[in-house]
């Protein structure tokens, strides 16, 4: 089983995951009010801080097991948020959003089963690192008047979404 260690906490990349965790709610109120600009630069901030936090924890030498959990749980509330707000007040379709969502939670159910088996935290592959980022890429495109990038990076995240997730578990194994 892994152990946390709570002076982890306030190792500084944690420090900037939190913040972007609690920081999420101000880009979903702007895109509810129809705030694009301001919505768009606040998702400059979280990705900036999600950058910041890989960074400083090499850099400080701060990886920590709590930051290995705690960074990815965070982009996947954010992403799964922010697809929420675009479906209820954009035309981001709903089965698109239940799809990203859906596959984050048999993620977290599958990485949740692994922790209480193994004492190491397994890390995502490039794959899957790509696969979030074509997601972020798709949410930032419904801010912006690109309708046939908007079209382009559906098909493609939700492409993405199977392959990554078969590699995930071909990983498990």
């Amino acid at each position: 089983m892994v152990r946390f260690n709570l002076r982890e906490l306030l190792f500084v990349p944690n420090l900037l995951t939190l913040f972007r965790l609690f920081f999420l709610p101000l880009p979903v109120i702007c895109i509810a009010y129809g705030k694009d600009n301001f919505a768009l630069a606040l998702l400059g901030v979280a990705i900036a801080t999600d950058v910041l936090d890989g960074y400083f924890a090499r850099k400080l030498n701060q990886i920590s097991e709590l930051g290995k959990i705690l960074d990815p749980l965070a982009d996947k509330i954010g992403v799964a948020a922010l697809v929420v707000a675009l479906a209820v007040y954009r035309d981001f379709p709903w089965w698109a959003a239940a799809i990203i969502i859906v596959r984050d939670l048999l993620l977290l159910i599958g990485s949740l089963a692994t922790l209480s088996k193994t004492t190491e935290i397994p890390t995502s592959n490039l794959f899957g690192k790509f696969t979030a980022l074509t997601w972020v890429v798709l949410v930032i495109s419904y801010l912006t008047p690109f309708v046939i990038l908007q079209k382009v990076l559906l098909w493609l995240a939700v492409a993405m979404v199977p392959i990554s997730f078969l590699l995930y578990l071909k990983k498990r194994r």
